[in-house]
Formats: structure tokens, C-alpha cells, sequence
């Protein structure tokens, strides 16, 4: 059987596919999700990656939460109130802690339409280099729902207060170009041009001393959360440990 994921290393950089084209990639009953956590678990678990490139087989990202799920009240949807709230915590919102949490640098490949959980998982990434068919947005307020998947916590921190609160008001779509202006990404390409635009940027990375790697990334996680104070403490902290790295040796010689 076909999984819905598929994890590939080479050398530092990981490449985790999401292998669902027939239903947008969807994160939910589709098995996407589980793949997903279980590729980032290993990568995690693997110190020689540095980079991590997360895309869409087809012609979408992620379409994020499955409709029909929602539906037939299936998890993470169905259930009382506080069995919805479990249920999110254990799936989808694990997810998103995950990725957040990693050390190695995430990469979103955005080939085609992010949706929803699908933007979220996208704006969670370090980097987002997008197709010129790309689009962005959160329309679960359609649904009679909130951004639950973090994109209230992550987009004004793109975009600014204001730009955040019209897009998840409206829950209007962003194409390639506007997300650009909107520093949504870092930038768009042809289609055909993403794949090795991703591994060029990916490879250079991944070229860099990896212990700096990892810690820089972890400073910039730290960053959005930590007062000055305390953020200028962990930044010595990691700064003396990185004196005594053999990279660092190897570097100054």
C-alpha cells in the first residue's frame, strides 16, 4: 500500500512528501498527518539532519482538515466538547508543536494551494519558497470555526496585527505574488523551477556547520517568546558552548 508520506535523507537535508493528491493532501483521516508526525519524530531523532523540506504531491500543499470528517464526526471532530478538545491536542495540534519544535530548519516547498491546516503548516516553517500557483488561506470562519491549528498565534507575526485579523476575518485567499508583498514567503517561482530552488537553498544550509545551525534555530524559536534579557543570557549560553565545538575550531584555522 502507498503511504501517505514519504521521508527521504540525503547527506543533512530530509525531504517529507505528502502523497495524498486525491484528496488535496488533507491532513486529517487520510493518513497524512500520522505520516507526517512519524517523519518528523525521525528526523528529530536523527542528529545529522539540518534541514527539513516539507511539500504536496500534486497539485496542492495541504487542503488541511478534511471536510467529510467533519461531517461524519470523525476525530479529531466528533464527540462532546471536551473529546473535540482532547482529540486536537492529540493530533493536529501535536503536529504543529512538533514542528515548531524542531531543531533542524524547515523548509515549506509550497507547490499549490495551502488551506487551513494546510497554512499553518506551511507558516510553522522557517523558510517558504512558493510556485507562482501557490495560495494561502484560513476560511474555516466559513465553517463557523477558528483557527485552530495556531495560524492566530503564527500570521501576525508574519504579517502584522491588522493584515492578520482581514485575512482570518475574511478568510479570503492570498495568491503567490500578494503573499510575497505580505512576506508570507520568501519567494515565488515557476513550478518547474521550485524543486531545484528548494534544494539550492536547502544544500546551502545544510553546507553550514551544523551545531551553529541547530542553535541558531533554536535562538530564533526562543526569540518570538523570551524577554530581551533573558534571551541576551541564552545567547551567551549558547555562544560559549559553540567556542567549544570542533566546527568552531575547524572554522578559525
Amino acid at each position: 500500500m502507498r503511504q501517505a508520506v514519504d521521508l527521504t535523507v540525503d547527506g543533512r537535508i530530509a525531504t517529507v512528501t505528502m502523497r495524498r493528491p486525491d484528496v488535496r493532501n488533507a491532513l486529517t483521516g487520510t493518513g497524512v498527518l500520522e505520516g507526517l508526525l512519524d517523519s518528523f519524530d525521525r528526523v528529530a531523532a536523527d542528529g545529522q539532519v539540518t534541514v527539513v523540506i516539507i511539500t504536496g504531491e500534486g497539485p496542492a500543499f495541504s487542503a488541511g482538515g478534511n471536510v467529510k470528517d467533519m461531517r461524519a464526526g470523525r476525530d479529531p471532530f466528533g464527540g462532546d466538547p471536551h473529546r473535540i478538545e482532547q482529540a486536537y491536542q492529540e493530533s493536529v495540534l501535536r503536529l504543529m508543536r512538533t514542528v515548531a519544535s524542531l531543531d533542524a530548519v524547515t523548509i515549506a516547498a509550497v507547490n499549490g494551494p495551502a488551506v487551513g491546516g494546510g497554512c499553518d503548516l506551511a507558516l510553522l516553517c522557517d523558510l517558504r519558497v512558493a510556485s507562482a500557483s501557490a495560495r494561502f488561506a484560513q476560511p474555516v470562519v466559513d465553517l463557523g470555526l477558528i483557527p485552530g491549528d495556531g495560524g492566530a498565534w503564527i500570521l501576525p507575526r508574519i504579517v502584522g496585527w491588522q493584515r492578520a485579523a482581514e485575512l482570518l476575518f475574511t478568510g479570503r485567499f492570498v495568491e503567490a505574488d500578494e503573499a510575497l508583498r505580505l512576506d508570507m514567503v520568501l519567494e515565488v517561482v515557476p513550478l518547474h523551477e521550485l524543486s531545484d530552488r528548494v534544494a539550492e537553498l536547502a544544500g546551502r544550509i545544510a553546507a553550514k556547520p551544523p551545531h551553529a545551525v541547530r542553535l541558531t534555530k533554536r535562538l530564533l524559536r526562543h526569540a518570538r517568546t523570551t524577554d530581551f534579557d533573558t534571551f541576551l543570557d541564552m545567547t551567551a549560553a549558547f555562544q560559549a558552548i559553540s567556542h567549544h565545538t570542533e566546527d568552531h575550531r575547524r572554522a578559525i584555522e
